[in-house]
Order: structure tokens, then sequence, then C-alpha cells
């Protein structure tokens, strides 16, 4: 079973999409809501696998309702609006698509067909130990050991090994996927960095915040990834 939260500030536009999804057996709408903090809670409530969200919603909109839970949740974000030029900051989300109003019950099939096959359970990703980086006219094989710390930025990330840096045309999130957990941590929404080139914490305002690593970078530590980071350490989180 399928589960999903619709967000949007017009009843009849709720309801629109909260019917249609009804007719699937294997989905179930677990939360309706109009407003900002309503659908906040609801969300980390339920966990669902998708939220359909309009970017008006009372009390915000809903570029920043999935910036506030993007450490949370890894909830599918479907964006359903009028509007069409917030598309590049959705999928800078990691949006899984963009529906503009009015859309056919066909677009909203697509999403569905989309949404189930993206979350049906399947075989675990093998962790790679050698990335193909294309740059113009050759391909960089680089091993993932080199690797000190990752940066993302939108549909890239930058690699810092080393002795230089790449950039790779891939997600953040997709790429924590492929690498060994034990090896590679997230530290912040855009940051992950290699455990094995930790060097040292230091206190920003009195709290350790900031990772020391072995190329002499600095790289901040977020509050919602930073009580994983501490029990890796085995450090207390303070």
């Amino acid at each position: 079973m399928f589960t999903c939260i619709v967000i949007d500030d017009e009843k009849l536009a709720r309801e629109r999409i909260t019917e249609y999804i009804k007719e699937r057996s294997n989905w179930k709408v677990v939360a309706e809501a109009g407003e900002f903090k309503q659908a906040q809670q609801a969300i980390r409530h339920h966990k669902p696998d998708a939220c359909f969200i309009d970017i008006n919603i009372i009390g915000g909109n809903g570029i920043e309702l999935v910036n506030s839970l993007l450490n949370e949740t890894r909830s599918n974000w479907v964006f359903t609006t009028a509007y069409s030029e917030f598309a590049i900051k959705a999928f800078e989300l990691d949006a899984t698509d963009y529906l503009l109003k009015p859309f056919e019950n066909s677009r909203l099939d697509e999403v569905l067909n989309k949404l189930e096959k993206k979350n049906t359970p399947h075989k675990p990703m093998q962790t790679k130990s050698v990335l193909a980086v294309k740059s113009v006219g050759a391909v960089q094989f680089v091993n993932v050991q080199d690797i000190i710390w990752i940066k993302g930025s939108a549909n890239y990330v930058e690699l810092h090994c080393r002795d230089r840096m790449l950039l790779h045309r891939e997600t953040l999130s997709n790429l924590e996927r492929q690498l060994d957990p034990n090896k590679f941590l997230r530290v912040h929404r855009s940051a992950m960095v290699n455990i094995d080139s930790i060097c040292s914490l230091s206190s920003e305002l009195g709290r350790y915040s900031l990772l020391q690593l072995s190329n002499g970078d600095e790289v901040k530590i977020s509050s919602a990834h930073k009580s994983s980071l501490f029990d890796t350490l085995g450090l207390e989180a303070h």
C-alpha cells in the first residue's frame, strides 16, 4: 500500500486529487491539508510515500514546506500548481514531477505509475568503489576511497578528492545511495564526508558544528544530521 498526503489551499482541488487517488486500491490518502503548519505536522506524523503540494498554502508556500522537511523524510514531492515559474526550484529539491493546473487525469496517472515504480522494493544497489566522471572529451575514473567530501549543488556534485576537485552530473541524494554508508555520511543537506577523512571537530558559537578534513577543508554540520554523525564517531551530541 502506497500512502500520500494532498496539500492545497483550495478544498475543491484537494478533493479532486483525493477522490481520483482513492480509485486505486493500492493507494491511501492518509491526510489532507490547506495550511502550512498543518501540512508540516501531517508529513512529520505520517511520513508518506508521496506528497501532492500546491505552491499556494495558507501561511507559506509549497517550496518553503519541502525545504523545511528535506532532512526529516524521504517522501516524494509532486507539485500541483498554476505557476510555472517555480518549476526550476521544485526540481532542485528533487521533485518527482510538476503538474501545471489545469491538468488531465492522464497526467495524474503518469505520476502515480512513476511513484509506484520508484517506491516498489527492489534489490539494494551495489555500492560503488569507482565513479566514472564525464568531462569534455573524456571520462575520468575516481576511486571512491580518494574522495574526501562531496558537495551537492542542484543536479551536480563537487567531488573533493585528495589532489583535485571534479564536477559530477548526479544529485547528492542519488549518489548517497551508491556509496557505502559505513564510509560516507551525510552531515548537511548539501554535504557528505568520507568518515576516514575527518581530522577533528571545532566549535562555532560554543557548539561543535564544523568538521576539519584531511585536505584542510571545513564542512559545516547541520543540526538535523548531528546526532547520526556523533553516534558514528562515538560522541555525545550537545
